[in-house]
């Protein structure tokens, strides 16, 4: 019984002392970082719970590169994320989102009696709670908003057409009250000239 307990023992050790060693036989101390590429272990299927973590020192990256980096989003499922949150709040049964590369757009159907501008301040909030800074948003309960979405939802941004199609939307999505968040879209088109 003895020498099972000091097998134990003695394996634990080993597998403990081995784990904290790396290549070359470095050791890791508190605040290194770890070798390699911090992306190598990225999981796409990552199980529910599971948090995400990337830590880099600035001499792991290539400045040049970072530079020209595009920050790049699942548009189907920041919509997907969007309209599920609006749905969550009373008196919301129909919400279409439309995300495309540099603007939301939601159609909704507003909670009877209730106050239409504060109806969309909330849609608009939270939809600027879920999206990257640059993005713009507009909302609209009109009801010929949701095929006005429906129509570009098979859209690409590469289709001839897309930007006056977009373009015309967000002009009709303005018709509707849009919230209080004060957004630069005289600055965007500037953003997008910048980009082509």
């Amino acid at each position: 019984m003895k020498k099972r307990w000091m097998f134990c023992i003695v394996t634990t050790f080993l597998i403990m002392t081995g784990c904290t060693e790396f290549n070359d036989g470095e050791t890791l101390q508190e605040d290194d970082v770890l070798p390699g590429n911090a992306m190598d272990q990225y999981n796409d299927s990552q199980t529910d719970g599971q948090v995400g973590y990337v830590r880099f020192q600035k001499n792991q990256l290539d400045e040049n590169t970072e530079r020209n980096r595009e920050v790049k989003i699942n548009r189907e499922q920041m919509a997907d994320m969007i309209s599920r949150m609006i749905l969550r709040y009373d008196g919301f049964d129909d919400v279409a989102t439309l995300v495309t590369d540099y603007e939301v757009l939601v159609a909704y159907k507003a909670p009877d009696n209730r106050d239409r501008k504060e109806i969309a301040d909330m849609v608009q909030k939270t939809a600027y709670s879920l999206v990257p800074s640059f993005y713009r948003v507009y909302v609209s309960d009109n009801p010929a908003s949701f095929k006005d979405i429906q129509s570009v939802s098979t859209s690409t941004v590469y289709d001839d057409q897309y930007r006056e199609v977009i373009d015309s939307m967000i002009t009709k999505f303005k018709r509707s009250p849009q919230g209080t968040v004060k957004q630069n879209d005289d600055q965007m088109g500037n953003h997008m000239q910048d980009q082509s």
